[in-house]
């Protein structure tokens, strides 16, 4: 019985050794970690103290994650995958500002384009509205890409009313002021979205765990 008990506790010391190892190896924090398998940060946290062992669903999901086998994450020599680069977050950073410069180059040489060959076009500068709008849907794929929700909501709602406020500068008509009432109807909804988003996927793994407990 002792024995039986020693040899439970030692596997829940591997998967919680494991499993944190794999995670700062990808350079992830126990919330991103969290989100991406729709747990909480808590149940993370508390697999890594080795306080509970994730069921064996999780494990898998957890393997496909990092890339190695369900073996990999229980046993004690695991062979490890290659390090991920290091400062892929810069460069992650540094394509979106690079982008966004494209962006701004763009509407900088189209207006620039317009004074010289219309001078008296007095529409031009639309130019860096349609920028400033095309800024945040490059950070709304981006962060859609690479982050977290917090800069996905961030970036969606920027976008949001970016372009209720161009489309209110573009076209000033009678009462298009209730632009800006679609566009807080919009941000309520993407906040209910962002904020059910991570229930909705624990409501669907819970489904797919329930059919392939019936399967077994």
């Amino acid at each position: 019985m002792e024995n039986a008990k020693n040899r439970e506790q030692l596997i829940r010391q591997r998967i919680a050794a494991n499993i944190a190892h794999y995670r700062k190896l990808h350079n992830m924090t126990q919330s991103e970690l969290a989100e991406k398998i729709s747990y909480s940060d808590k149940s993370v946290s508390k697999w890594e103290r080795g306080d509970g062992v994730p069921d064996i669903y999780v494990l898998v999901t957890l393997a496909e994650l990092f890339n190695v086998t369900v073996d990999d994450l229980v046993s004690d020599n695991a062979p490890l995958p290659p390090p991920p680069d290091q400062d892929i977050e810069k460069k992650r950073v540094f394509i979106l500002v690079m982008s966004v410069l494209l962006a701004w180059l763009t509407a900088t040489v189209v207006y620039t384009a317009l004074r010289v060959l219309l001078p008296d076009l007095t529409w031009a500068w639309y130019c860096f509205i349609v920028a400033i709008v095309a800024t945040f849907i490059l950070c709304t794929v981006f962060s859609s890409l690479w982050w977290g929700l917090l800069p996905r909501l961030l970036s969606v709602s920027a976008l949001i009313w970016s372009i209720a406020a161009g489309i209110y500068i573009i076209f000033p008509l009678v009462n298009m002021r209730l632009i800006f009432v679609v566009g807080g109807v919009l941000q309520l909804l993407s906040i209910l979205w962002f904020t059910f988003q991570g229930r909705f996927r624990r409501i669907e793994i819970g489904l797919i765990r329930g059919i392939h407990r019936r399967k077994h």
